[in-house]
């Protein structure tokens, strides 16, 4: 696979509890939540959002095709 940055980034929200961290996942649709969701320890759950990253946004993120990164508030949708 080429060494470039990923253009399509899903962003998938995870949750346990009252607690909810958004990632963003450099796969195909179909395997964005399943990809996280490796990541995550037991008793967490994973759903793909219909929030949209900026091109800026995923540049910064400089995520390769497969990646995976765990987004920060401040830094990404305003704070919202």
């Amino acid at each position: 696979m080429a060494n470039v940055p990923a253009s399509v980034v899903y962003v998938v929200a995870t949750s346990k509890g009252n607690m909810t961290i958004y990632w963003a996942a450099a796969t195909e649709q179909a395997d964005a939540v399943a990809t996280v969701q490796q990541r995550l320890p037991p008793g967490w759950t994973a759903v793909l959002t219909d929030r949209r990253l900026t091109p800026d946004e995923i540049a910064s993120l400089t995520l390769r095709p497969g990646g995976v990164r765990q987004l920060k508030f401040r830094g990404v949708f305003g704070g919202k």
